[in-house]
């Protein structure tokens, strides 16, 4: 496995895929290398050298089947992402959009898990300073008028907002179900790139 500084090795365990995230990935890179699915608001997002990573994604295959406890981020700060993921990308908690960016996150640099956390962090923080609750605990109203706040251009969180988004967002559209709800289909042929499906589009 290619790491870069400091980055964590992955266990000698990691069995192969039961469904392969690998070609899953493959087409995912291809779509975005053709301008068809532009989730990724910078060419340099850190998880495009993950979803390039083959034996990377077949222990995340492995490990997300057993449904392991986390590897990098706190059961706290999964749950967090967890409701965050759901709301941006309708769909992300049945992809496990959250646990398979925690383990992403736990084989990489601690440059890029510090900016992840940095972002979420952000978030979380003006969910207290707005609600004084923690995200988990808000009301889908709240919620959507959080990430609405968040994602405004002249946001002073709108770089972290936009950070969190574009890893929830790859994350989800390289799984299974997002790449479904982009025309995959088990022969492995997309009849139609369609734009965003979801009724309101993401936030």
């Amino acid at each position: 496995m290619e790491t870069t500084n400091d980055a964590r090795v992955l266990p000698n365990d990691a069995g192969p895929a039961r469904i392969s995230r690998r070609e899953l990935a493959q087409i995912f890179l291809t779509s975005l290398a053709a301008d068809i699915l532009l989730p990724l608001s910078s060419s340099a997002h850190p998880i495009r050298r993950h979803l390039l990573n083959g034996r990377l994604l077949d222990f995340a295959d492995v490990h997300l089947s057993a449904r392991s406890k986390p590897l990098f981020l706190s059961a706290r700060q999964v749950a967090a992402l967890d409701v965050l993921s759901e709301a941006v990308v309708p769909g992300s908690r049945k992809a496990q959009t959250a646990s398979f960016i925690d383990l992403l996150l736990s084989v990489d640099t601690h440059e890029v898990q510090q900016d992840f956390l940095a972002a979420l962090s952000a978030a979380d923080l003006s969910s207290h300073n707005t609600y004084h609750a923690e995200i988990v605990a808000l009301s889908p109203t709240q919620l959507h008028e959080l990430l609405t706040t968040l994602s405004a251009s002249h946001s002073a969180e709108y770089k972290h907002f936009t950070h969190l988004k574009d890893w929830i967002s790859a994350a989800y559209y390289s799984s299974e179900i997002g790449m479904r709800e982009l025309g995959w289909t088990p022969n492995r042929v997309f009849p139609t790139f369609p734009v965003c499906s979801h009724r309101d589009g993401h936030v």
